[in-house]
């Protein structure tokens, strides 16, 4: 058997929660992490009343009830976390996973594809970007609109009036310090809010203050648009002409009236694809996977097949070759659950050239395996399946010594308290391992060995990486 040692979830924050400062009660995590979330959340609030900007304790409630399916209220604070924190890809893939699982999959796509600029070589967060777009391509349906309401349809709009500023500017009737100290004003109390995408393309031609003044008058005289303008402010603050920082503090009473329109806008949501009717395909697919499989589990279960079985395992045949004993393995390999996204039969094959790469020995003499597919289980030497059902606490799979069954997890739940799938180097991996057993050999000591006993597999469907 191949066992692992799970990393559990409150080492995943051991260092956020040093670099934040911030802390997470211990009991809740172990509440969570045994998928009891009802409990996890009513310590996370407790924990949230002494500090309600505890990103960390936000981020593990609103997992928590994505986990509960309560994705409009796990939107909603992940939404309270990326007002304080816009880069945070835990909550950026937690709204991208909370809009997929309500069927607004254009919205859904925004969020991972955030999620992935702050965290590029996340695999999972790319699995669920795969999947959203796979669903766009299928499904045609209107995004629901943003509210009307929200102040943010203000970020882009110049009052009038300030382009008479800009021309007494150019006209030298006020300094550049007043004019700049006046810009300052209007960005610090949100008077006019810049959009950051508008920069200047060729930042080479931009060498002194004088020119933006000149680009400026032109907008001035209606010459030019509004993008001219942004693009202007935009290198004053990149060129520390103005002392603004990046992120301007909001008001309490401005946070609060944006997550008002946000939750206008999830109500929205769940309205429309109510009255539409919308087909849902959800982002994670790990649930809907294990809930088939335990449906239809006898179909995998090869260790109950064998014991009603009358048939045994017959021994892998060989012959000498060069002096090299050529032991030849049929395999009979069961298919995989229903609804499972990732191919795990296709890896098989990088599997059998492993061991078939692999310089062995029996009997002191030189030797080397060879499989072949067969559809006959009664001459199979070797039976493959894959399993989502617990196989055991810490087992990822196991095998028969030398012929027999072979079953490999494709999930856990080591994760975050829930069931999820592993991905596929993870699953290849154990696969390996267990044929290594099939093939005879047993565990061994060193650790870069693939027959080491231990093993850490990474998650495809995870907001915890």
């Amino acid at each position: 058997m191949l066992y692992i040692s799970i990393i559990t979830i409150s080492t995943v924050y051991l260092a956020s929660e040093k670099a934040y400062g911030e802390t997470i009660d211990e009991e809740a995590m172990v509440h969570f992490s045994n998928g009891e979330y009802k409990e996890a959340i009513r310590l996370f609030d407790q924990s949230l009343e002494n500090n309600p900007k505890n990103t960390i304790a936000l981020n593990m409630k609103g997992i928590a009830l994505s986990n509960l399916d309560y994705d409009k209220e796990s939107l909603k604070i992940f939404f309270k976390v990326l007002q304080q924190k816009p880069n945070d890809a835990t909550a950026l893939a937690g709204m991208g996973l909370g809009f997929g699982n309500l069927g607004e999959y254009k919205e859904s796509l925004i969020y991972f594809e955030k999620a992935l600029e702050v965290n590029p070589d996340s695999v999972i967060i790319k699995n669920y970007i795969k999947i959203i777009e796979d669903v766009n391509s299928k499904y045609t349906y209107k995004s629901t609109e943003k509210p009307t309401g929200h102040k943010e349809i203000q970020t882009g709009i110049v009052p009038n009036w300030f382009k008479n500023v800009v021309t007494w500017w150019t006209l030298e009737k006020i300094t550049d310090q007043n004019f700049l100290n006046l810009l300052e004003h209007m960005l610090e109390n949100k008077i006019i809010q810049i959009p950051e995408k508008d920069k200047f393309e060729n930042l080479k031609e931009l060498k002194m203050l004088s020119w933006v003044k000149n680009n400026l008058n032109t907008w001035s005289n209606e010459t030019t648009d509004n993008k001219e303008f942004f693009k202007s402010v935009n290198w004053l603050k990149d060129n520390n002409f103005l002392k603004i920082e990046d992120n301007i503090q909001k008001s309490e009473e401005d946070l609060e009236y944006d997550r008002y329109w946000f939750d206008r806008y999830l109500g929205k949501i769940i309205k429309n694809v109510t009255d539409e009717k919308r087909y849902i395909e959800y982002p994670n697919p790990s649930q809907d996977v294990i809930k088939k499989f335990l449906r239809d589990n006898a179909s995998w279960n090869f260790e109950e097949q064998v014991k009603s079985s009358s048939q045994g395992f017959p021994d892998p045949t060989y012959e000498v070759v060069n002096e090299v004993y050529n032991i030849k393995y049929k395999i009979y390999v069961n298919p995989q659950p229903v609804g499972l996204p990732l191919n795990h039969i296709e890896t098989l094959e990088d599997t059998f050239k492993f061991w078939g790469a692999q310089e062995l020995k029996t009997n002191n003499q030189n030797a080397k395996v060879v499989f072949e597919i067969t559809k006959s289980k009664a001459d199979a030497n070797v039976w493959i399946t894959w399993v989502v059902r617990d196989i055991g606490e810490g087992v990822l799979g196991h095998a028969h010594l030398g012929k027999g069954i072979v079953e490999v997890a494709l999930g856990s739940y080591g994760c975050d308290g829930s069931f999820q799938l592993f991905d596929v180097e993870s699953v290849k991996t154990i696969m390996t391992h267990e044929i290594g057993h099939s093939i005879g050999l047993p565990h061994t000591s060193d650790r870069t060995n693939i027959m080491y006993p231990s093993y850490t597999p990474s998650y495809a469907y995870c907001l915890l990486e």
